[in-house]
């Protein structure tokens, strides 16, 4: 079976620790002698046959005896067919003999209940004599004893479970059989389990009170089942497809919203997404995460149909009606678009509610609402309607809710604005465009962008038509509105296009201030699509238009400069972009403006970042994001913690990249903005790639890519390239490896000679990947040549960030293997001492390895190089970069130097772990060649198993886990996002394999820990 197909096949239960608690616990209390009855109600599709699986799965353990039956909706009038189809395989399992044993003769009452059994051509006359003539009450009654009897008799020799499911269709005579017998094994070793669905409960008077009865009496024991929780949902999805929990998050908040965590409409839903391919497998991950609507699966539809097809004729019409309405309706909105009388609509709402299809809440001023059971339920009622009749109710429905809101009709603008469009009547179109521009700006306000766009590109397409609001005027620039949404978005191509339009526009206005003012915007289109040269004329064309707008377009003209001098600062231009951002800073000052002094001192930060020194970047950073705080400016903000998270993961200061990284997960999740998500990935994919976890890494890697290619990601999608081709380096898939390089390389241009403005921040990485490509095939002279042309790019625009990053220590250890002194000595001083001006202590360990290797490999100076390696895997430990594990390995080999075997094995066992931890193949190859070579037997090629194999980290989340310490806790204390402590904890229930904290938990107690 493939990956595909059993992802949602087997799938462990998962959010029912309790309820199986329970009843293993009554199948221990059956089997010790004290019988039971336990009912179990629940909507359908909840998992009621799920659970009973995991008990009869556990009774089947145990040697217990299990009968299971069911009943069906069509055999509803056939006498005793539910205990039929449960016991009738057990009992015809019988030899002859036994049955007349454990019946003490009554195999004719058996076949009574059970007609199967009677011998060939015996008719219902012939039973009915065989058992006795009298009075019907006192044969159906010892007939129900003797049975009871011979379950009792059969159960001494072997526990027996009867499991009984959907009760709501079981026949009168097989539930008063079944209260019946729960009276009676209470010194049994019986477990009747029983199930039925309560929507049909109420409707079904002899279930009703068979199961009052039996509780009263005390004989037997109901709960409900309830729908998973989020949590439980989110669970269901990582056991069906093995993927970290913090990367569907968005995905889990989407399917549950849909499903209500109800376990049949999610199984059905993922394998919709999977036969759809929405979701794929693509090399052993699964892609498709950023999915951002759900239709409705065939299965589900069928099942919700069959469902509604049982309601009556008054409740189907305020169930369609509510449909259409689409949100939490008020029973008073529902009366003014039904038209019914209080007594109709009250007896609807019963039998809706009753039948699980509304549920009745309050709002929050008081008001009596109702929402459907399932928002599946909803759209299937919708899709059921058919267009034409769905257009006149919304119709129906947009007038009857205006009038209703009356007065407060503008605060419903989105609700009004859903209705009108969707009528699709040319009468109502005026309307129509009223709300929908409303609504769209108040989501835009919200920074809802998606709705904001969904609702102006509605309006915009209407008042294109020559439709207006019924006023004939529309304040503000609809053109305007929605062009921001969709830059917002991602979307540059559309933005630009409607950016167009609305310079036009102010054109045949003259309005210079607005030209100036959409010519920034403009510009930053083309820059985050990678169009440099672009965004370099549209900011020329707005300071020009700026400089004659008049004494208003200062603040224009000021921000226009911001974005040129970033636009210069992204292609190297260092010098030019200090004179704009400083011009800026001028106009900023003088005009005393909070909002713009915290954008350029959020340019002025990544100006220092990439150029150091890296205590000045800092500081701009605490004063752009102090200002973008006081004035509101969330965007400014995010930006400025995401650079910082980009300075600090560059100078491996781990704490502090954990901490920003938070920060700009926060404000991106406030700002709804896909965008901003996928440039912290980027940060977050270095960060995982450098601390060793790749597994995390490539699964963010792959869904980032996805992503930024959907969103025209130009600078970033060759970096996003680069980070996961170098871990696929270092698992030795060297062929996938060469593959991502290849086209980093071609989108960022780093080869094309020719290219006249050149983007530093995706040219100089893909170089420094090709380079690690050539190191790694073992052509060191063409590493040498690609590292060096990417240093030279570096150079040119004052970049040294970029040239500590990778590139460097590339190129020295490319010149060591050729044993050219010369250029391995150059380049490692130079690694120090940009290490040391930007205060960088990882090239600080890169700069000692690389000492190191010059004092071993050229100058046999063993000792010095011992110390130095010592020093270089110690500073990468403490940060901690798994580029320790490598410097150990050469440790090793300079301790064998120098006669220290016990010394190097230690380091080698010791690194053995991780390299198979994180699946750098060649470099677990090679570690235990080593040890073979000094006579020490290698471990297992895996990771060390059980709490041995947690890495030191690892160590300190299972004991905060085991302190009742939240993922946010954990993180605080650790200097780590709750994301990443999400990951982490994903790999560690994965190794010890346990599935929950409280499991985890249990382990720690049972085993301790190791030693972190």
């Amino acid at each position: 079976m493939t990956r595909t197909a059993k992802a949602l096949v087997n799938i462990p239960l998962v959010g029912r620790t309790a309820e199986v608690a329970l009843l293993l616990g009554a199948l221990d209390e059956a089997g010790a002698g004290r019988g039971r009855t336990l009912i179990v109600a629940g909507e359908g599709g909840v998992g009621k046959t799920r659970l009973m699986k995991a008990v009869i799965d556990q009774a089947s353990l145990r040697r217990w005896t299990v009968a299971e039956g069911r009943s069906f909706p069509v055999e509803s009038g056939i006498p005793y067919a539910l205990f039929t189809d449960a016991l009738l395989p057990t009992l015809r399992r019988l030899e002859a003999g036994a049955l007349q044993t454990l019946s003490r003769g009554g195999g004719a009452e058996l076949a009574y209940l059970f007609p199967a059994l009677a011998a060939g051509g015996t008719s219902a006359a012939d039973r009915e004599r065989q058992v006795g003539r009298g009075d019907p009450a006192e044969l159906k009654s010892r007939i129900f004893w003797n049975f009871t009897q011979f379950l009792s008799r059969f159960a001494a020799k072997q526990p027996l479970l009867v499991v009984l499911e959907n009760l709501q269709w079981a026949d009168a005579s097989s539930l008063e059989l079944l209260h019946f017998i729960a009276r009676q094994i209470g010194h049994d070793r019986i477990l009747l389990l029983c199930t039925y669905n309560d929507a049909d409960r109420d409707a079904h008077v002899i279930l009703r009170t068979t199961e009052q009865s039996l509780i009263s009496l005390g004989v037997a024991q109901q709960f409900h089942l309830e729908p998973l929780t989020r949590a439980g949902t989110e669970e269901f999805v990582h056991q069906a497809f093995g993927v970290d929990p913090s990367l569907t998050r968005e995905f889990t908040a989407l399917l549950y919203g849909w499903t209500r965590g109800n376990p049949f409409f999610v199984e059905e839903t993922l394998k919709a997404l999977v036969e759809s391919e929405r979701l794929q497998l693509k090399n052993g991950t699964w892609l498709g995460w950023e999915i951002g609507e759900l239709d409705l699966p065939k299965s589900i539809r069928v099942a919700v149909v069959d469902r509604m097809n049982r309601l009556g004729a008054t409740a189907r019409t305020v169930a369609n009606l509510t449909a259409v309405v689409g949100t939490r309706a008020s029973y008073e909105a529902l009366r003014a678009v039904s038209g019914l009388a209080d007594d109709q609509l009250l007896a609807a709402l019963d039998e809706l509610r009753g039948q699980r299809v509304l549920v009745e809440g309050t709002s929050v001023d008081g008001g009596i609402v109702y929402d459907f059971q399932h928002p599946i339920l909803q759209e299937t009622l919708y899709m059921e309607l058919g267009l034409a009749r769905a257009r006149l109710l919304h119709g129906t429905v947009a007038e009857s809710l205006e009038t209703y809101y009356a007065a407060e009709a503008a605060s419903h603008a989105d609700e009004l604005a859903f209705h009108y469009a969707r009528a699709d009547v040319h009468a109502l179109a005026p309307k129509a465009v009223k709300y929908l521009t409303a609504a769209g700006r108040n989501a835009l306000a919200k920074s809802a962008n998606r709705e904001a766009a969904n609702y102006l590109s509605a309006a915009l397409e209407q008042t294109d038509r020559g439709i207006r609001p019924p006023d004939g005027t529309l304040s503000g620039s609809l053109v305007e509105d929605l062009a921001r949404a969709r830059q917002r978005l991602g979307e540059y191509d559309g933005a630009r296009q409607l950016w167009s339009r609305a310079r036009d526009e102010a054109r045949v206005a003259g309005d210079l201030t607005r030209i100036a003012i959409i010519e920034r915007r403009m510009g930053l289109a083309c820059f985050w699509s990678g169009r440099h040269d672009d965004a370099l004329a549209h900011y020329a064309a707005g300071l020009e238009a700026a400089k004659d707008g008049g004494s208003g377009s200062d603040f224009a003209h000021a921000r226009l400069q911001l974005a040129k001098g970033m636009c210069l600062l992204e292609l190297g231009r260092r010098a030019e972009a200090v004179d704009e951002v400083q011009r800026a800073l001028i106009i900023a000052e003088r005009l005393a403006d909070v909002a713009l002094l915290a954008r350029v001192h959020r340019a002025l930060l990544l100006l220092y970042v990439w150029t150091g020194p890296a205590d000045l970047a800092r500081e701009h950073a605490r004063r752009a994001i102090a200002l973008a705080e006081q004035a509101g400016e969330k965007t400014v903000m995010w930006s400025a913690h995401w650079a910082m998270a980009m300075l600090e993961g560059l100078t491996g200061n781990a704490a502090s990249i954990a901490r920003h990284i938070a920060e700009s997960e926060r404000l991106a999740d406030e700002l709804r903005s896909p965008l901003l998500r996928v440039w912290i990935a980027e940060v977050s994919l270095e960060y995982a790639s450098g601390i060793g976890d790749w597994d995390a890494a490539l699964v963010l890697a792959e869904r980032s890519i996805a992503v930024a290619r959907s969103l025209s990601q130009r600078t970033l999608l060759p970096r996003l390239l680069v980070w996961s081709g170098l871990i696929y380096l270092g698992r030795g898939d060297i062929e996938r490896a060469k593959r991502y390089l290849d086209e980093a390389w071609e989108l960022s241009g780093a080869g094309d000679a020719g290219r006249r403005q050149t983007d530093v921040h995706s040219v100089v990485p893909a170089h420094t990947g090709m380079a690690s490509y050539y190191l790694a095939i073992a052509d060191y002279h063409k590493a040498i040549e690609i590292g060096e042309a990417g240093l030279a790019i570096a150079d040119r625009t004052g970049y040294v960030v970029w040239a500590v990053h990778r590139l460097l220590p590339v190129i020295v250890e490319a010149s060591l293997w050729l044993q050219d002194r010369a250029r391995a000595e150059l380049y490692g001083e130079r690694l120090r001492r940009h290490a040391q001006q930007l205060d960088h202590p990882l090239a600080l360990a890169w700069a000692d390895a690389c000492d190191a290797l010059v004092a071993k490999l050229l100058d046999k100076d063993f000792d010095r190089a011992a110390v130095l390696l010592r020093k270089c895997a110690d500073a990468l430990d403490a940060i901690p970069f798994v580029d320790a594990a490598r410097a150990r390995r050469q440790l090793a080999l300079t301790l064998v130097q120098l006669g220290d075997r016990e010394g190097a094995i230690k380091e080698l066992r010791h690194i053995h772990d991780v390299f198979a931890r994180i699946g750098a193949e060649r470099e677990l190859t090679a570690t235990r060649e080593q040890l073979r070579a000094l006579g020490a037997r290698p471990p297992t090629r895996t990771a060390s198993a059980g709490m041995a194999g947690l890495t030191g980290r690892e160590v300190d989340i299972v004991r905060l886990v085991a302190a009742r310490k939240s993922n946010k806790e954990i993180g605080g204390k650790l200097g780590i996002s709750p994301r990443t402590v999400s990951t982490h904890l994903s790999n560690i229930f994965g190794k010890l394999s346990v599935e929950s904290r409280g499991e985890l938990t249990d382990l720690v107690r049972q085993q301790g820990l190791p030693e972190s």
